[in-house]
């Protein structure tokens, strides 16, 4: 396996990736599944966005960052998604591409990334932790998802100076 920079023909795979995550309703409030013309804009934001693939060229999953805020003071910050495909979980690929994801945000110009976790995702939660996220606060009823509450976890992770200070 390796993680490298997602190019147009992983679109397909990162759409089907995420689509199933919007399916299985923990991950992420949205509910409407994506095309792959859909994914292929992320490409055109130039933020990193980073696939995990096999040798084959196979898509295992994929990490990317979002803008934060309009507002310039937020420039540096980074609101980043990371999925794993369910016939790859427990393989360390999530782990690998949030490593990766810091570092090329990092070398990018980000000093933060950021992410809100549902409080019963315990594997998201888990590997947050793992790759030295703080788990900040909960936010209460932060969203409806099929028209129940959901409480959700913030997470952040300081990178370079912001880390080191």
């Amino acid at each position: 396996m390796q993680v490298r920079p997602a190019e147009r023909q992983d679109t397909e795979a990162v759409a089907a990736i995420y689509n199933h995550g919007i399916a299985e309703r923990q991950a992420t409030f949205e509910t409407r599944a994506r095309r792959s013309q859909e994914v292929a804009g992320w490409l055109d934001e130039g933020r990193p966005f980073l696939v995990a693939a096999e040798e084959d060229g196979t898509v295992l999953g994929f990490a990317r960052l979002s803008p934060y805020s309009v507002r310039k003071a937020y420039a540096g910050v980074g609101e980043h998604g990371v999925y794993v495909a369910p016939d790859a979980r427990g393989r360390g690929i999530g782990l690998a591409l949030l490593e990766a994801l810091a570092a090329a945000a990092e070398a990018a110009g980000y000093h933060k990334l950021t992410s809100r976790v549902f409080t019963t995702n315990a594997a998201s939660l888990a590997l947050h932790r793992a790759t030295g996220f703080t788990e900040v606060g909960i936010q209460r009823r932060h969203g409806r998802l099929d028209g129940e509450w959901k409480d959700t976890v913030l997470v952040e992770r300081l990178l370079g100076e912001a880390a080191r200070g």
